[in-house]
């Protein structure tokens, strides 16, 4: 079974599209087990990525990490750093590409208490920079994301946190791209 993200030429409703949250936590404390989960699409042919945090206070620039490949190539892979307060790196093999990302954050308030929202958008032409491909119908990419914290805690979206020597890199998960 493979994980689904919706295209769209037009901005899809948050309500129909999944969310993929991070189940697996490798923590001392029980609040750094905070509720978060991605959810992506296609628009046009830009991929967008919304990481949702309950993180009562966010600061920082760096306690997110996010793991992206888009080729069949498995260490082609784009780590993005970011928190609350911006995108500290964006590196794909070995190169430097944070300023080519679009980057925004909102805070806001639900039923389940605070949360803080950072979406990264990759754009038609840095996808094709970066993988030499367009993301269409029936596209392949693989994902993984993990929360840490300064006590070397951490939560991960894909993969058991609690492995000896956890390698994000090694347990991305598989999604497919199909029209909305």
């Amino acid at each position: 079974m493979q994980n689904i993200i919706y295209k769209s030429q037009s901005i899809l409703p948050w309500d129909t599209q999944s969310a993929f949250k991070m189940t697996s936590y490798n923590v001392s404390k029980e609040d750094h087990m905070i509720f978060c989960y991605l959810k992506t699409y296609v628009h046009g042919n830009d991929l967008v990525l919304c990481c949702y945090n309950f993180l009562e206070n966010p600061s920082g620039n760096d306690n997110i990490e996010f793991y992206l490949n888009i080729s069949e190539e498995k260490n082609s892979i784009l780590k993005v750093t970011f928190g609350y307060d911006g995108i500290k790196e964006a590196i794909h093999n070995g190169t430097e590409y944070t300023n080519l990302l679009k980057y925004s954050t909102f805070k806001a308030n639900d039923e389940q208490g605070f949360y803080w929202c950072g979406e990264i958008t990759l754009s038609k032409s840095l996808i094709n920079k970066l993988w030499n491909t367009t993301l269409a119908e029936k596209s392949i990419l693989t994902f993984n994301m993990v929360q840490k914290f300064p006590n070397g805690d951490f939560s991960v979206l894909n993969g058991n946190s609690l492995e000896k020597n956890y390698n994000a890199e090694s347990n991305m998960n598989v999604f497919v791209i199909l029209n909305y």
